[in-house]
């Protein structure tokens, strides 16, 4: 099979005549319109037309293909679906740029990236290295099984590369320290899906007594598949644009305005050339970005700074800012607003910062959020998250924009 990749406005004319969702979004918008003339998304009104069939954003049954779930409450959870042709498109072309991030002929991988559960990560890894040209022998072993397992086979199998989430790693450094081995050939490390800060990154290289390589694997999202790819000369948090497949767009927040020039934060937007079943026009990805390359350059690099007020992230955890008030509700606790804030010490944890009239009861929120975000409950008995922390305050207690005064909604503090 071919990949198949279309034009924007390709896409766009074929989400207009084809998704119910898109036909209403631009019913007052000309047929001629380009890119930027398009409203952007708002995640609550897309994810509110698009169920685990598609709803109203799909522009057809889904008869083949694959179906992954990720984001939202236990009672309210987000599926991506992609057709067989569209997997076979971002598998095949992601894979084709992982030598110019330095994979290279002979690497044992160890992929460690969760598995089931209708996860994206684990089958994404393995089948970019399927389409890799540098040919490897790669251990599927997953981050599900026993870390006792994981650690033994990495150590008896000489396996000089990983690939997994940082929480992992962490998890792999701990077992390596408490068990005093030594005598691993590990070398590489890659990962995705959250950020691997300096202190990690130090501790990983002397519990394996060498200096590693780390790169990303990839930056994608289960949404809208590859976004951004790792080169050798990309820095701390860097990718290039993966422009083949996705158009990269920095939004100021407060204007609106599209962001060109270099090292200017702007949140992320992103449109899809190879969905058409769910199309993503205009999408926000979640993180804030700026440029670190001048306009013009192919593939032009950038660099993730955080999340932005989409969600909240924390290890692994994503929480939708819309969630907590919704777990407010049901708690009928009484508030005027409330803050995520992302922190780390030592671990990250999430920080939920509360105005209200009067306190609310701490542990009926707690409880009541870690029921309806099961991956937070998963995330503190693995041990990969800190505890995470109520503050009640009063509105002016809260971070607000000092130029605009529009109230933060997502704080990250992880240094």
């Amino acid at each position: 099979m071919s990949v198949k990749i279309y034009s924007a406005e390709e896409i766009i004319q074929y989400a207009r005549k084809n998704s119910k969702y898109y036909a209403e979004l631009y019913r007052d918008i000309p047929e001629n319109a380009c890119l930027t003339d398009l409203p952007l998304i708002v995640q609550d009104d897309f994810w509110a037309n698009c169920d685990k069939n598609g709803y109203c954003v799909a522009t057809r049954e889904q008869t083949d293909g694959q179906i992954f779930k990720s984001g939202g409450t236990t009672g309210n959870p987000k599926y991506s679906l992609y057709t067989a042709e569209e997997w076979q498109t971002m598998c095949e072309c992601s894979g084709a740029v992982l030598t110019r991030g330095g994979l290279k002929n002979g690497m044992k991988i160890a992929n460690l990236f969760y598995a089931g559960g209708l996860y994206a990560s684990f089958l994404y890894t393995y089948s970019m290295l399927y389409f890799a040209s540098a040919k490897t022998l790669v251990y599927n072993l997953s981050g599900n099984i026993d870390i006792e397992e994981i650690v033994h086979t990495i150590h008896d199998h000489k396996i000089n590369c990983i690939a997994g989430l940082p929480s992992i790693l962490t998890k792999i450094v701990s077992y390596i320290e408490e068990n005093n081995m030594t005598g691993f050939a590990v070398d590489t490390i890659y990962f995705a899906g959250e950020t691997l800060y300096q202190d990690q990154r130090d501790k990983i290289s002397n519990a394996f007594g060498r200096n590693i390589d780390f790169k990303s694997i990839f930056y994608a999202s289960n949404d809208g598949g590859p976004i951004g790819y790792f080169t050798t000369d990309c820095g701390f948090n860097e990718h290039r644009v993966m422009s083949e497949l996705t158009i990269l767009e920095l939004i100021d927040p407060d204007t609106g305005e599209i962001i060109t020039e270099m090292n200017r934060p702007g949140v992320i937007y992103i449109t899809s050339l190879f969905k058409t079943l769910i199309p993503l026009i205009r999408y926000p990805a979640g993180d804030i970005g700026e440029y670190t390359e001048p306009e013009g350059n192919p593939d032009r690099k950038f660099r993730i700074l955080g999340r932005s007020d989409v969600a909240a992230r924390a290890g692994y955890v994503s929480l939708y800012y819309q969630d907590i008030g919704s777990i407010l509700k049901k708690c009928g606790i009484d508030y005027y607003s409330y803050q995520i804030i992302s922190k780390r010490s030592e671990k990250d944890y999430f920080v939920f910062r509360i105005a209200a009239p009067k306190q609310g009861d701490t542990d009926k929120f707690i409880d009541m959020l870690l029921k309806e975000r099961s991956f937070l409950k998963d995330a503190l008995d693995d041990g990969t998250l800190n505890s995470p922390v109520v503050e009640w305050c009063k509105p002016t207690d809260l971070d607000y924009n000092p130029r605009t005064g529009k109230l933060k909604s997502i704080i990250d503090m992880r240094k």
